[in-house]
């Protein structure tokens, strides 16, 4: 379950690097002219595995972790068919 957890937070520190990288670099080559497909590929291609070999470098901490990945509560609802109750329960 831990491991889980880590995991999604790298992955959302990873996509927060990506989004970031990207949106610097395509503003940045804005600046000097048009931008073309193949400039906007390489950029995007190059953002990912950049934010890649950064999230690997990362040591995330347990606060960090409840921050970025909040606990997921599963209800499950099911009805039965004879009595037509409803139960709820709480995962």
């Amino acid at each position: 379950m831990k491991k889980d957890k880590i995991k999604s937070a790298k992955r959302t520190i990873r996509d927060d690097i990506k989004l970031s990288l990207i949106t610097e670099l395509k503003a940045l080559t804005g600046k000097f002219g048009d931008a073309s497909i193949k400039l906007d590929k390489e950029i995007n291609r190059s953002a990912k595995k950049l934010a890649k070999k950064i999230s690997k470098e990362i040591k995330i901490e347990e606060p960090v972790i409840s921050a970025l990945v909040p606990e997921n509560k599963a209800v499950i609802v099911a009805a039965k068919p004879k009595d037509k109750k409803v139960k709820v329960k709480e995962v």
